[in-house]
């Protein structure tokens, strides 16, 4: 009995998730999953073909959450040190790179992949969030509620509630007050 989950706990999911929840799918062709028990998956789940998914430190348990009701698109690249959640209902367009991770560089001496990972940063999507085709999220980021990412946009900064970014880098060019939406003007040099 001790070895049984809680009856809360979704089951293991195909391809050995921590937890796939009750009607989610994961198209095939899966293209890599890097430690797929380290991937908890909620209910009314859509993850689209050709996704590769890393949960990267195996040791840390769980670093990728996917909640409930959220939909992510073809070529999904997720990859995950610490920790990278999806909100509830949230959109993940084609083709989106999401990491809360990069490479360290600083040595010139070595080759790029044998200095290893930047740690201890989070990515945290918001419930209802909607990211466009080609975003790109690296980094200690935050998106919040209801906000939008517009298509190829680099978001390396925190993204407030109800909030539009687009551009390289990522600038507001929408807002919701509460009552109506607003046009940002762009900032120029002067």
């Amino acid at each position: 009995m001790d070895d049984q989950p809680p009856p809360s706990a979704s089951p293991p999911g195909p391809h050995g998730f921590a937890a796939f929840g009750p009607h989610s799918v994961l198209h095939e062709p899966v293209v890599s999953l890097v430690n797929p028990g380290g991937v908890h998956v909620g209910s009314w789940v859509n993850i689209g073909s050709y996704a590769v998914i890393e949960a990267l430190v195996p040791e840390r348990g769980i670093t990728v959450h996917i909640e409930d009701g959220a939909y992510l698109g073809h070529f999904l690249r997720l990859s995950a040190a610490t920790s990278v959640r999806i909100g509830r209902e949230a959109l993940v367009s084609d083709r989106v790179y999401i990491s809360d991770t990069g490479h360290h560089y600083e040595d010139p001496t070595q080759p790029i992949k044998r200095q290893g990972l930047r740690d201890g940063r989070r990515v945290s999507i918001g419930d209802g969030a909607w990211l466009g085709v080609g975003a790109v999220v690296v980094g200690d980021v935050t998106i919040g509620e209801n906000a939008v990412v517009a298509a190829n946009t680099v978001v390396r900064g925190d993204v407030e509630a109800r909030t539009v970014v687009a551009g390289d880098p990522a600038r507001v060019v929408r807002r919701y007050d509460g009552e109506r939406w607003w046009t940002v003007p762009p900032a120029f040099p002067g």
